[in-house]
């Protein structure tokens, strides 16, 4: 009997964030192997975690890292979500505190990270480094003893929670935005593909493109941010060293976990506001993803 009751009923985020803050507190292994998988600068010591510390004015970072990368100090602003919605501009509030830190020199460099469950992770458009529970329950899982081993488990309970009460929530105003998007780029862009949208969250803010021609590369036009990227996923370095010495002038390459993107500032624009009103900046974006589409198509071969 013992085998089929859950430890606990349920897994809270303040959970979570106890859970995290150990690790990042005790196991320097851990915060080698959490550092690598959001591919940050290398860890070489560790200054310390703590939880929710308010800042400048400018909301709560649920959990502060700070370590060292040889003679720089980094700040990593966590993010942990595993089922309440953002709250109004908490992600631009999270890039204030990293500007504020960095303005102050109380460190060298400063990022911002998301950590939740896989499918909350997927059906977000601000946090574009993030880590899953799921892969840090397998790290947990991997290392063996029994206490990661019963921290892997409240882990998978907190996914699982997520997993059987996640109902996206559709937005008239966002999805009507995005209808007027998809008929505009249909009629002006037809040669990228893009899926009618069906329901649209209200922070849905990333439409995302194709081109059948291209495997493993996914165009996002970025709107709240004024970015249009083509994001490669799943190839080998070779790629990456390539693309960044053909790169044109008129773009840039970003790196994100486990992919990168060529990159071509458009112009912001906000699905909350009138289409019409910003169908300039709409234009330029998808110009942008098709001229960038274009130049991967002609250079290909290069790599």
């Amino acid at each position: 009997m013992e085998q089929t009751i859950l430890p606990v009923e349920s897994i809270q985020e303040r959970d979570v964030d106890l859970i995290l803050l150990e690790e990042l507190s005790t196991d320097n292994s851990f915060c080698e192997w959490f550092i690598k998988e959001l591919d940050l600068p290398n860890l070489t010591s560790v200054n310390g975690a703590w939880r929710s510390i308010s800042a400048f004015g400018l909301g709560e970072t649920d959990i502060l890292f700070s370590y060292n990368s040889n003679d720089k100090k980094n700040f990593v602003l966590i993010e942990n979500k595993l089922d309440a919605s953002f709250q109004n501009e908490q992600f631009n509030r999270y890039l204030k505190r990293v500007n504020e830190y960095l303005t102050k020199k109380e460190c060298d460099n400063a990022f911002t990270v998301l950590i939740a469950p896989k499918l909350y992770c997927e059906n977000q458009s601000d946090f574009e480094n993030y880590l899953t529970y799921e892969r840090i329950a397998e790290r947990l899982e991997f290392v063996g003893s029994k206490r990661n081993i019963f921290k892997s488990n409240l882990l998978q309970i907190a996914t699982e929670k997520l997993r059987r009460g996640y109902q996206p929530i559709n937005s008239i105003p966002i999805q009507n935005f995005w209808h007027s998007y998809w008929e505009f780029k249909e009629e002006k862009y037809p040669s990228l593909i893009m899926k009618k949208p069906g329901i649209v969250p209200y922070h849905s803010d990333w439409p995302m493109l194709y081109d059948e021609r291209l495997k493993n590369v996914v165009f996002y036009h970025k709107l709240g941010q004024g970015n249009t990227d083509a994001t490669f996923k799943g190839f080998p370095e070779e790629v990456e060293f390539k693309i960044k010495e053909l790169l044109p002038e008129w773009a840039k390459f970003e790196k994100h976990n486990k992919s990168f993107s060529i990159r071509v500032h458009s112009g912001k624009i906000d699905r909350t506001k009138d289409f019409n009103e910003q169908i300039e900046n709409v234009n330029s974006g998808l110009k942008n993803l098709e001229r960038t589409r274009n130049w991967i198509i002609d250079n290909k071969n290069m790599w």
